[in-house]
């Protein structure tokens, strides 16, 4: 599938796509000079997409995808268990974070509740005096 194709199918741009292939999140095969994607490739966009939604940036998704190509190889450095500590780390904040932006949501949708009962009691209490 050409670049314009898949891009299209992912919803995002040709230059996005060519970056994060320059960044080393996407690796698409080429073959005569044309890229090939792939259903796996389309799940690692979808994947970027939804993390960047959520607060990732591509610094912390390009660590994460290269930490699970490492925990493939052969035993851990010692490097390398740092780094997955960090991972963890950057992890649990993130899923502080999410949790605090969850909670903040509850209240506005509490909020929001009340309002509309008050402005519906409103609209049909004027109702009745027409």
């Amino acid at each position: 599938m050409k670049i314009s194709e898949f891009a299209e199918k992912v919803n995002v741009s040709q230059d996005t796509l060519r970056y994060y292939e320059k960044i080393g999140l996407l690796k698409p095969t080429i073959v005569n000079k044309q890229r090939n994607y792939t259903n796996e490739d389309k799940e690692v966009i979808q994947t970027i997409i939804k993390l960047k939604m959520n607060g990732f940036s591509l610094q912390e998704i390009k660590a994460m995808f290269d930490l699970s190509k490492e925990i493939v190889k052969e035993a851990l450095s010692s490097e390398d268990i740092n780094n997955i500590f960090q991972l963890r780390e950057m992890f649990n904040q993130k899923y502080s974070d999410m949790i605090e932006r969850e909670k903040q949501i509850k209240d506005i949708k509490e909020v929001l509740i009340r309002a509309m009962s008050k402005i519906d009691w409103l609209l049909d209490k004027t109702n009745h005096l027409e």
